[in-house]
């Protein structure tokens, strides 16, 4: 898509321009990230930016509906499978792949902004409970997915309950996040996993 800004006429590409304000965002925060570094990294002007997006509330959040279309499509596709025990191995091993591809910063957007409660701005504590709420929509997702996988295969919880092994596998999906930010390596993170997975399926 190729918006035409008011003012000096330019087009440019929305997908791309997200892309790279998505990596700003990521590595600074919100409230870290300025007008001044955004426009740099969107290769637009400072009018463009507003033209386009209205403000830097509503850039961060199209940026982050983006982000969790596209870096977090693996979450929608293990969810998808058909085996309860393939949505738990999915969902934490396309967590550590998405977590460690070239071409984004390692580990995770969402924990990144939505992690920290202190020194943040009022807008920025706005924006850290936007990307709560998006976190907790998907912890929802995976316990009613959990939920059917238990009902309709007769997967035996071994007592714990389907919220419980949801908090389990966002908590380790979030502790892979955190290492991956750090330089954790692919190979490492993925030995991680299967030692998560022996408490679910290896039984």
């Amino acid at each position: 898509m190729t918006v035409i800004t008011r003012g000096r006429p330019r087009g440019f590409d929305v997908d791309i321009a997200l892309d790279r304000a998505i990596d700003v965002f990521w590595r600074e925060g919100y409230d870290g990230a300025s007008i001044a570094e955004l426009t740099a990294a969107m290769a637009i002007t400072a009018t463009s930016l507003y033209a386009a997006f209205g403000s830097k509330r509503e850039l961060f959040e199209r940026a982050f509906t983006r982000y969790l279309t596209i870096d977090m499509a693996y979450a929608v596709r293990a969810l998808e499978q058909d085996r309860l025990s393939d949505v738990f191995r999915n969902y934490l091993f396309d967590a550590v792949d998405a977590m460690t591809r070239e071409g984004r910063p390692h580990g995770c957007m969402s924990v990144q902004i939505g992690g920290s409660k202190t020194g943040l701005s009022p807008a920025g504590n706005e924006i850290r409970e936007f990307v709560s709420r998006a976190r907790d929509t998907g912890y929802k997702r995976l316990t009613t997915r959990i939920e059917q996988g238990r009902d309709a295969e007769g997967f035996d919880l071994a007592g714990m309950t389907p919220a419980g092994i949801a908090e389990y596998l966002v908590s380790i999906s979030n502790g892979i996040a955190v290492r991956a930010a750090d330089g954790a390596g692919r190979a490492e993170l993925r030995g991680v996993v299967e030692i998560a997975l022996r408490a679910l399926i290896s039984r």
